[in-house]
């Protein structure tokens, strides 16, 4: 027993390994954070297209769609630095890479969240502020605004959880975040409680975000059923 705990449950470890799991924790931050915000970007740029009047944006964005929901992200990662970007002569680093596949990918998710939330709002209402003069800007801040936020936010806090869950993907293309550290530091220190660390630190970020994401669902249908 003591010997397990000195290998799995060893803090000593993890305090030594400390600089090279911040530098992983700080690259999972920085990859998290490029990819949340190009997805967000892409996802409006293509809820924007299904929205259009033109029958070939609404055609690209579902051929998109359905084209982000076949590759399993692994592949889709592996495939858009290795193949992907080199056929149109683009040379970048891992990081790019990364946040470029999940980005596309989970863009496209987003897009659907986007249109979850748009559909939700009752058309009646539309309708009504129409019939009363209220102009587009206003009929969005009064109406369509407050109502899609409250039933986007719960599943955007999903679909960001699954993002962070993506994360350690990274290293399949050379990538240095948590885990990768954490193998990088099990290996310095000859012990495994620096992966240890990593998981559970990637463990408790998941349950926080599934957790608010439940929190916010509540909070949504209470405000709704008002």
């Amino acid at each position: 027993m003591e010997a397990l705990r000195d290998h799995f449950f060893n803090l000593n470890a993890v305090w030594h390994a400390r600089i090279i799991l911040l530098d992983g924790a700080i690259g999972t931050l920085n990859l998290g954070l490029a990819s949340l915000v190009l997805a967000l970007a892409i996802g409006a740029l293509v809820f924007l297209a299904q929205l259009s009047p033109w029958r070939a944006l609404q055609v690209w964005a579902e051929w998109f769609i359905d084209v982000m929901r076949a590759f399993p992200m692994l592949v889709f990662l592996v495939l858009t630095y290795y193949l992907f970007l080199p056929l149109v002569k683009v040379r970048v680093d891992p990081f790019t890479a990364a946040a470029v596949a999940f980005g596309l990918k989970h863009g496209a998710y987003f897009a659907e969240v986007y249109r979850s939330a748009w559909l939700a709002v009752d058309r009646g209402q539309l309708l009504a502020a129409a019939s009363i003069g209220l102009r587009s800007w206003r009929t969005a801040q009064l109406i369509i605004i407050p109502q899609a936020a409250l039933v986007i936010l719960p599943s955007l806090m999903n679909q960001i959880a699954f993002l962070v869950r993506d994360l350690p993907f990274g290293f399949v293309i050379g990538y240095f975040e948590l885990l990768t550290s954490a193998r990088a530091a099990e290996v310095l220190v000859k012990n495994s409680t620096p992966l240890v660390a990593a998981i559970v630190a990637y463990a408790v970020t998941l349950v926080v975000l599934q957790w608010s994401a439940g929190r916010l669902e509540q909070f949504s249908r209470r405000r709704l059923e008002l």
